[in-house]
């Protein structure tokens, strides 16, 4: 005859004990302990599991704090993937458009890019941690999954053409009307460590290092904020051709080379305009087109005249180089006076390489910067502006290679690296959505880009008994959400 019935024993594991205690059940923990002076196992009671009725096993208290119920409680982030998705409405719908099998496996991984810098090993833990995963069922992000739609994507090349158009027009809609987008081209590495990578060819990049590695085409909207088009090309091909065909590929007719001091020559101005390429090109300071005149009159005289630049007010002059070439010539007085008295102090500390003579040499040439352009029928306030546009080519460039750490690949072959490098730009487009919102809406002084995605990355979905809520927010959270007029919900 059995001691206990069988609605109370099918609750009793290993290291468990049923106990009989006023008519009713519990379940407490129980263990043995070798006693030496008794010579034999001693049995030692431990705490108390629950209570056992007819309708099951009641944990106690305590015991349900430390083992909340298998699948009772699920958390997942939250709100960095919704607030991109809310500003994600024409990117969804242009993926849909270009990639309608795969769009969704495209967008959980670049979100998964963006939030977490996922790599390939762990896209997928990464995924079923966050809200998307309920989202998106169906999708599952495995090393083997991401792989054919990395494939996938860089076999489409077509596609992924048409998406950016799609994307740029619908983001000059969306801009001040009237206002002329500047367009601007820049190129950069992309290291290699696939060595049987056809388009990856050993050679010196700007760091001086020489490895395996491609080349990287940007173009770069600048009263957008916005990088709107890329083309990866060989680490062989001259950038002058690749820029040509990059432009002919994008359907976009009027965009314009911004090059750095060290790509000026004869040569690559040849080239260029060979390539019927329209450029800004800075000249050093000992170049024969600039001419100083204008800086040795007194009073500004012999300046045409002066354009105002982030409060500063800068002289210019310009002087026609043949047809179609212009050298626009500037003086920024603040500039000047910071390097009159950065020479000056060095003649004090390395009198072997300054002097006085030296610096009246040079005198004319502080604080100047001298552009030559062939772009037509352009001021020099306009040039002025697309050069120092350069500097937004060279943020992107800086956040695509440290920020989403897209430095180097480890694809294995050309299609995974184009699949890879879309995935990598649209992570860049919503970044620079998100500073552009940050700025409109003056923050971004106190945010970056990634402090935002960091800080809403904290708010979490908690499934409690089957039912989805979202976790506390922080006033502060909440404060900034009210200010980006984006109410979570």
């Amino acid at each position: 005859m059995k001691k206990h019935p069988d609605w109370a024993l099918k609750h009793k594991r290993k290291g468990t004990e049923l106990r009989l205690i006023k008519g009713k059940y519990y379940l407490y923990e129980v263990s043995s302990k070798w006693n030496p002076e008794k010579r034999r196992p001693q049995k030692i009671t431990g705490k108390l599991l629950g209570r056992i009725t007819q309708k099951g096993f009641a944990p106690s208290p305590k015991y349900a704090l430390s083992h909340p119920p298998e699948h009772s409680i699920s958390v997942r982030e939250y709100g960095a993937s919704w607030f991109i998705q809310r500003i994600s409405g024409e990117t969804i719908s242009a993926l849909k458009s270009s990639f309608p099998s795969i769009w969704k496996d495209v967008f959980c991984i670049a979100m998964m890019r963006l939030i977490h810098k996922a790599r390939l090993k762990n896209m997928q833990a990464r995924f079923q941690h966050s809200y998307l995963s309920e989202i998106y069922p169906q999708i599952t992000l495995s090393d083997k999954r991401v792989c054919k739609t990395l494939r996938s994507l860089g076999e489409s090349r077509t596609q992924i053409s048409a998406f950016f158009k799609s994307i740029f027009t619908s983001s000059e809609k969306a801009s001040a009307p009237g206002k002329k987008n500047h367009l601007l081209i820049d190129a950069t590495h992309v290291l290699s460590s696939a060595q049987e990578m056809e388009i990856a060819h050993p050679g010196y990049n700007s760091q001086g290092e020489y490895s395996p590695q491609v080349h990287l085409i940007f173009i770069h909207a600048l009263n957008l904020q916005l990088p709107i088009y890329y083309r990866i090309v060989g680490g062989d091909i001259r950038e002058v051709r690749a820029f040509r065909l990059t432009l002919e590929e994008s359907g976009i007719r009027d965009a314009v080379l911004i090059g750095d001091k060290g790509f000026y020559s004869e040569q690559n101005i040849a080239w260029l305009e060979e390539e019927s390429l329209h450029y800004v090109l800075p000249l050093r300071r000992n170049s024969a087109l600039i001419d100083y005149t204008p800086n040795e009159q007194p009073g500004k005289r012999g300046f045409d005249g002066y354009i105002k630049y982030h409060d500063r007010y800068i002289w210019y002059a310009s002087r026609p180089q043949g047809e179609n070439r212009v050298v626009h010539f500037y003086l920024d007085e603040r500039l000047k006076g910071k390097e009159e008295s950065d020479y000056l102090k060095r003649i004090e500390t390395h009198p072997e390489e300054y002097s006085k003579d030296k610096f009246h040499d040079s005198q004319f040439s502080f604080g100047t910067l001298a552009l030559l352009t062939n772009v037509p029928r352009q001021s020099a306030e306009e040039t002025y502006h697309q050069y120092k546009g350069r500097n937004g080519i060279e943020q992107i460039i800086d956040t695509m290679k440290n920020t989403l750490q897209g430095d180097g690949t480890y694809m294995r072959d050309a299609e995974m690296l184009e699949g890879w490098m879309f995935v990598t730009f649209l992570c860049l487009q919503w970044h620079y959505r998100i500073y552009r919102l940050l700025s409109e809406k003056e923050l971004h002084s106190q945010f970056s880009p990634e402090d935002l995605v960091d800080r809403l990355a904290e708010i979490k979905k908690l499934r409690i008994n089957d039912t989805w809520h979202t976790s506390e927010i922080t006033a502060k959270t909440k404060k900034l959400l009210e200010k980006l007029e984006a109410p979570i919900t």
